[in-house]
């Protein structure tokens, strides 16, 4: 699904007469908005399929989190760069006259107004867009789904997990790069905060031990993800040193050795330590009016509306207690583990190696070594899997 988002900040007292006159231009006159000819179509066409292109020469560890991204994400969520540069070089000007004519037929508007603005004021500039636009409202049973990231395939902690393994899209850089993704599907606050405090704990130490001590590669990481409700903890490498198999074994011998030796070594002073550093950038004043705005709009568009989180997750926080980390991490990586490795393999230099496009995914089973044609199948199995 997708729609129009119209964002309009200034001045209060001039506020309502721009978006009026925005408004006016794309749902009535929006033949003045078009390109006039097709020449002026060319370029902005041309200016999309550059920067799809784009894509290809971006650094291997940029396409293994976009790869493994993709694979928790609905197809009609997110589609992958072929699909869109497909549709880019089907384009016409034509087509995309006939397809403005019917934007604004049906849909569903949802809106926010934040700033010195007083109830009638804010229903005000509502109305006149809504009056403006004047589309016919969709019923309920025509709204399309609000996003559910899927789940990634489980596995034991004595099973293969699912790995992609996939070809450099670039075959001029000779790095290999390896992701790893254990995701949460908890929907709590403290889910969601415990993701992020074993993010804290276990930034330095892989950072000191992969980069630092064996130096593997010169691309060292791991954070936190959200994907609507669910979390996703994420470790990467890239390297021009070692191969993608080796980045991967060292990254999971990291993992299988964080219960042991930091976490079960943490003290209540160390984790006060970390929970303050969390609680401190959640209560830190917004600088400027639209951070506040963004976060709120983020609640809408998700169909959450949970405008108190930064507040629910600081109480979160502050109730953790070791046993809360312990268990968690025993959850995604060892009772509940749902982990995926993606490599990017390079096609030159001494790790290369050309992966086959596809594994003959089809059971779903999560052992089993996936190629970039699996992906499209992987995802289907996912978007069952939420509607079983």
């Amino acid at each position: 699904p997708r729609g129009v988002r119209l964002t309009f900040g200034g001045y209060n007292e001039k506020l309502g007469d721009f978006a009026s006159y925005v408004s006016t231009k794309l749902a009535r006159d929006f033949e003045d908005v078009l390109p006039r000819d097709e020449d002026e179509f060319e370029r902005y066409k041309d200016n999309l399929q550059r920067a799809l292109s784009a894509f290809k020469v971006q650094q291997p560890y940029a396409h293994a989190i976009a790869y493994a991204s993709i694979t928790q994400l609905p197809r009609n969520f997110k589609y992958t760069n072929e699909e869109l540069t497909g549709a880019v070089k089907e384009a016409t000007l034509a087509k995309l006259v006939e397809y403005v004519k019917t934007l604004w037929s049906s849909g569903k508007g949802e809106a926010l107004i934040q700033g010195n603005f007083d109830r009638s004021e804010a229903l005000d500039i509502v109305n006149t867009i809504d009056k403006t636009i004047s589309f016919e409202t969709s019923t309920r049973d025509r709204y399309p789904a609000r996003l559910r990231a899927l789940p990634l395939p489980a596995s034991k902690s004595d099973e293969s997990p699912t790995t992609l393994k996939i070809s450099e899209p670039n075959p001029a850089n000779d790095n290999a790069a390896s992701h790893i993704t254990l995701q949460s599907l908890g929907t709590s606050e403290k889910d969601h905060v415990l993701a992020e405090l074993l993010s804290s704990v276990i930034e330095e130490p892989f950072f000191d031990d992969l980069r630092t001590k064996q130096q593997l590669g010169y691309i060292v990481s791991s954070g936190v993800r959200a994907v609507d409700q669910s979390r996703t903890l994420s470790v990467i490498v890239q390297s021009n040193v070692a191969p993608a198999e080796k980045l991967t074994a060292s990254m999971v011998a990291f993992l299988d050795s964080v219960e042991e030796k930091l976490l079960k070594p943490l003290t209540a002073v160390d984790i006060e330590l970390f929970v303050k550093g969390l609680v401190d950038s959640r209560l830190e004043p917004d600088k400027q009016l639209a951070t506040e705005v963004t976060r709120n709009w983020s609640e809408i568009a998700s169909g959450r509306f949970q405008y108190d989180r930064l507040k629910a997750e600081v109480a979160a926080l502050l109730a953790i207690k070791k046993q809360d980390i312990l268990d968690f991490w025993a959850k995604i990586y060892k009772e509940e583990r749902r982990m995926l490795i993606s490599e990017v393999i390079p096609r030159k230099g001494p790790s290369s190696k050309e992966p086959a496009l596809s594994g003959g995914y089809e059971s779903g089973k999560p052992d089993t070594i996936l190629g970039i044609n699996d992906i499209k199948k992987l995802r289907i199995n996912g978007e069952r899997s939420l509607s079983a």
